[in-house]
């Protein structure tokens, strides 16, 4: 995560990615399970700096939701300031 966390701008883009695929994605942190093409589930989470999330990815396009999320965590996280 980056400094903020999983907040209303950077959990609306994962919720928007999430939605282009078919498989099932779920977001797991702290004993707590949501859907990760509800944005309301996503940021109920309360995800903060540091904290380790777990994602699931059940479908047919699984593994480029997988490469995806990837890129997205990778790459975008550490540059949501500037969206």
């Amino acid at each position: 995560m980056n400094q903020e966390g999983l907040h209303a701008r950077p959990a609306s883009r994962l919720v928007q990615l999430c939605h282009s695929y078919s498989s099932q994605i779920n977001i797991s942190f702290n004993h707590t399970q949501a859907n990760a093409k509800n944005i309301t589930e996503v940021l109920s989470l309360g995800v903060e700096d540091g904290d380790t999330i777990e994602i699931s990815i059940e479908g047919q396009d699984e593994l480029e939701v997988f490469q995806q999320l990837s890129a997205f965590f990778k790459n975008k996280i550490t540059k949501l300031k500037n969206y």
